[in-house]
């Protein structure tokens, strides 16, 4: 959109608990199609607005969850907000300073959908000598004051307006705001009004909603769930089994499986690092989107592949799957063998998977089943792993 953003500086806030919401989660970290609200915020910004740094406030008890989030998009390192919105803004404002930018553009996350026209609009003030600038609606409903349930007076609403953001503010004038006030100010906007300092208004979006209600999720959801894009459920199935090389003590040697470390337990054989686990869900991923199987893509006859981390096999298979726009629903998986005992490990071997193809852990699920001393792999010769996925990816409709 503009060539030259030198002298911008991006502020996410990011810092509430959505109290009002009545949920565990931060309403900034509820996820939609693999994604949260806070990076539908980061990824809209990084898209209209490239090479700009971005700037999130968070709370304490989401930093961790931050942290990852922020790693993933490369971004600056968060900063800790305050009780109020304006101590939280502030907190950001000192953290930028050694930027030294023109132009602050604060948003908050809790509005996921602000569009490339209001960025647009808001970036055309960026050339000119301005204080602040926001995007505002007009008002198309009745407006009465009430108290108690009871109706009291009729308020014109000509001239009145609802005020969203993001609000584009120029950084110095907004610091020195915030130095000098001790009141507590809603927004940008209210704490420039109060100094006497002009304020632009520019024409808002409806869909910029801001999250407060339940009601207000359900009206978001269809557009936080891209649903001008038609999906389909796919499933792939997966399965792999490994041999003990019984030859060798169990002492001092080990297995990967889930890409966990299992210790004390005769190694497995295989070209890889022989992963059963992520072997199989490998293949049920690659099986949704057509691509054959994990031999075909590394073929055991390659010795770069040899005694290879089975994460980077996973880890291709996801990256495939997001090239095709698929979205994983869920991944069962179960691992078929008298020991290890499953139970022990599962729950590690979830979030790992998890970290590895960036899923909600809530969506895995690893289950332990032994073959009651039966064959193979009841004579503890082996393991076995078979996996179902099942993903949200876009519908292909062929010419006829």
């Amino acid at each position: 959109m503009r060539k030259n953003n030198d002298n911008l500086v991006i502020i996410l806030l990011a810092g509430g608990v959505g109290n009002r919401l009545n949920k565990h989660t931060s309403k900034q970290l509820m996820y939609y199609h693999n994604e949260t609200i806070l990076e539908k915020s980061i990824i809209r910004f990084q898209k209209y607005l490239k090479d700009v740094p971005i700037q999130v406030v968070s709370n304490k008890r989401d930093l961790k969850k931050v942290k990852k989030i922020i790693k993933k998009h490369n971004i600056l390192l968060p900063v800790f907000g305050g009780k109020e919105r304006h101590e939280s803004v502030y907190n950001a404002l000192v953290e930028i300073e050694n930027f030294n930018p023109k132009y602050v553009l604060i948003h908050d996350t809790a509005r996921p959908l602000v569009s490339s026209d209001v960025i647009k609009k808001l970036l055309e003030y960026c050339d000119k000598d301005i204080t602040c600038v926001v995007p505002t609606l007009n008002l198309t409903d009745s407006i009465r004051t009430v108290s108690k349930k009871l109706i009291k007076e009729v308020v014109n609403r000509q001239d009145k307006v609802l005020v969203q953001t993001p609000q584009l503010c120029d950084y110095k004038l907004l610091f020195n705001a915030h130095k000098k006030s001790k009141r507590v100010y809603e927004d940008e906007s209210s704490l420039f009004l109060s100094n006497k300092m002009k304020v632009i208004a520019i024409e808002g979006d409806p869909l910029t909603l801001k999250i407060t209600y339940r009601k207000d999720l359900k009206l978001l959801e269809p557009h936080l769930c891209d649903n001008n894009v038609k999906y389909i459920t796919k499933i792939g199935n997966g399965f792999d089994i490994h041999r003990f090389d019984i030859k060798k003590s169990t002492e001092k040697n080990f297995i990967n499986l889930g890409g966990i470390k299992i210790n004390n337990i005769n190694p497995l054989i295989g070209h890889s690092d022989a992963d059963v686990l992520l072997h199989a869900i490998t293949d049920s991923i690659l099986g949704i989107i057509n691509k054959g199987d994990i031999g075909k893509l590394f073929p055991p006859s390659e010795n770069k592949w040899k005694n290879a981390d089975s994460s980077i096999f996973l880890k291709h298979a996801s990256v495939m799957l997001k090239k095709e726009k698929g979205k994983i629903n869920n991944i069962d998986a179960i691992i078929i063998c008298e020991k290890p005992k499953i139970l022990n490990y599962s729950q590690k071997i979830v979030e790992n998977i998890g970290r590895i193809l960036d899923v909600n852990p809530q969506r895995i699920s690893i289950k332990g089943k032994t073959s009651e001393g039966i064959g193979f792999i009841g004579r503890q010769e082996g393991i076995a792993a078979m996996a179902i996925t099942s993903a949200q990816i876009p519908e292909i409709i062929l010419d006829d």
